[in-house]
């Protein structure tokens, strides 16, 4: 039998008060003059009767819509491939929760659903936006940042967008190669994550990566580069076909873990040692890096505090509070595992 559903005016009887003053007490209207016993007293018998609030009634008392939208600016297949997003959301999600405030996700990769996202911020369907974007900054017009609500990027920094949160990954680009090139390694190869020209993000780690090497006065080669499409199984084939390559890497690094783990997979398919014939570094930290064999040494970065973060600086913006620190960037760490070989060197 279907339970029938409590609604504020329940609330009011059972608490001996109007149902304005349950709706004022339950949507937190501080400019409404009610005692702290009244308050509490309402609440419970709220949740005594277990009442849901109506999100939409709750918008229009406070003014502002329940909702926080969150735009991915990405092609379809990478989004949810590997862990790096759901942690940032998960990390988002954590934060505006408190608030009372829920995530909207709407998927963008051409310009009709651009406009989709526009029309959500149009017609104040949204308190405020995240975006991420891997499609470019370019991607990402004053169009988006005109619509009276906040808007906070996530990664790459655009000119139109004023506040962001983000990791220091090139650091973390060069961490790992000045490791690698601290064990002794020259011939270094690459596995990026995205195919060649699409991702704004993947070709700054691709050139720090070149950078990297030519500082440390090695002629980077673009012949020990391979290009993955986000999936274990491109990176599963990039490292095969650098197998073929003569004189094999004695390193590889995996742009992300997904390319790194799946690069050791085909090492060792073929034979091969890890680290003791080809030694790999990954980027990112996955839950599952520490559990590979051998154990994959990687960057950390913090990606759920990166979603954390930023939902801080929503908050924060929604309550007219500037950010101490308008484009916050967290540090990365050098994760020392064993498939780097690093325990195998003998140190005087």
């Amino acid at each position: 039998m279907n339970r029938k559903k409590v609604t504020s005016k329940d609330v009011a009887k059972a608490a001996g008060v109007s149902q304005a003053t349950v709706s004022y007490v339950l949507n937190n209207v501080e400019r409404a003059n009610i005692s702290e016993k009244t308050r509490q007293h309402v609440q419970q018998i709220a949740r005594d009767l277990g009442y849901t609030p109506n999100v939409v009634a709750q918008s229009l008392v406070q003014g502002r819509s329940h909702n926080i939208g969150m735009a991915l600016f990405h092609p379809h297949e990478q989004i949810f491939i590997d862990s790096w997003l759901p942690n940032i959301m998960t990390g988002f999600s954590s934060v505006i929760q408190k608030y009372g405030f829920r995530l909207l996700v709407e998927i963008a990769n051409d310009k009709q659903q651009y406009e989709s996202i526009i029309n959500l911020l149009r017609g104040h369907e949204v308190a405020g936006m995240v975006v991420q974007s891997t499609l470019g900054s370019e991607f990402i017009s004053a169009e988006l940042v005109n619509q009276g609500v906040p808007v906070v990027i996530v990664g790459n920094l655009s000119e139109h967008i004023h506040y962001s949160v983000s990791s220091d990954n090139l650091t973390g680009v060069q961490m790992a190669i000045n490791h690698l090139l601290g064990l002794g390694h020259q011939r270094i190869a690459c596995i990026t994550y995205a195919p060649e020209g699409t991702v704004e993000h993947a070709a700054d780690r691709l050139t720090t990566y070149y950078e990297t090497l030519a500082a440390a006065g090695i002629s980077p080669d673009p012949s020990l580069v391979r290009f993955g499409a986000f999936a274990p199984l491109s990176g599963y084939e990039a490292m095969r076909d650098l197998l073929r390559h003569k004189p094999l890497p004695t390193a590889v690094f995996g742009m992300n873990d997904t390319m790194a783990i799946a690069a050791m997979a085909a090492i060792q398919e073929a034979g091969l040692r890890v680290p003791e014939d080809i030694a790999v570094v990954g980027f990112d930290d996955d839950r599952l890096a520490a559990f590979t064999t051998p154990p994959l040494t990687t960057i950390h970065e913090s990606q759920r505090e990166i979603g954390q973060r930023a939902g801080e600086m929503m908050i924060g913006l929604l309550n007219d509070v500037e950010p101490a620190t308008p484009n916050l960037q967290l540090p990365t760490q050098l994760i020392v595992r064993k498939s780097c070989g690093a325990h195998l060197v003998h140190k005087p």
